[in-house]
């Protein structure tokens, strides 16, 4: 039930959102996003330039953004304070790797309220 989750430490948020992005990397979006991502989250894509709001919308475009651009993806390292997080990730599509970050806003439990992708375009 939202809201009903006691406050989590640094280490735990981390955790989380280790996992989140392990079930990710394993093409299990669905999971990764339901273990991740508070009801309300908000994913800012630079991709697209738009912003999807909810599970169920972050699910889908997350769905649609690896089948249109086949990528496995590759965890560097989470980094975590109270109220924000930080991923360091690789993808790699069609034998090229490519540096993305990923900046978050986290709830008390460690989940994603919001996020932005950040990469560079040309590379």
């Amino acid at each position: 039930m939202a809201g009903t989750e006691t406050k989590v430490t640094s280490e735990q948020k981390r955790a989380r959102l280790r996992k989140s992005y392990d079930l990710s990397a394993r093409g299990d979006y669905e999971g990764s996003v339901q273990e991740g991502w508070a009801d309300n989250g908000v994913f800012h894509s630079q991709m697209r330039g738009r912003e999807f709001r909810g599970k169920a919308a972050i699910t889908d475009e997350v769905k649609k953004q690896n089948q249109e651009v086949k990528t496995t993806w590759h965890l560097h390292d989470v980094l975590v304070s109270d109220d924000h997080g930080v991923a360091l990730l690789e993808a790699e599509q069609e034998g090229r790797r490519r540096r993305i970050v990923h900046v978050l806003h986290l709830d008390d439990t460690g989940r994603i309220r919001e996020a932005w992708a950040v990469f560079n375009p040309t590379d």
